[in-house]
């Protein structure tokens, strides 16, 4: 990544194995990187932020670095899975 522009990254419905470990730990590492921002799902009474949240941990080599990227449960979102789209005629 050559470029000066800062960005954030959104999460939906990935998720973070380490199989992209290396491509995931690049972009996560990265200085222009300010956030990382979950959007989890919810199932049944929880959710599974926390397992993102670990998922993404083992991406990070600086753990310190981690928890300044990880946007609060708090200011994060639940992805909706009930969306239904309707057929487009033409």
């Amino acid at each position: 990544m050559n470029s000066d522009k800062k960005f954030q990254v959104y999460i939906f419905g990935h998720s973070c194995g380490l199989s992209d470990r290396k491509l995931l730990n690049t972009i996560f590492e990265n200085s222009n990187c300010r956030s990382i921002k979950i959007f989890y799902h919810k199932n049944g009474n929880g959710d599974n932020y926390t397992e993102l949240t670990q998922n993404i941990s083992r991406h990070f080599n600086k753990k310190a670095l981690m928890r300044e990227k990880i946007v609060d449960k708090t200011l994060s979102v639940e992805l909706p899975q009930n969306i239904r789209f309707t057929e487009k005629k033409n």
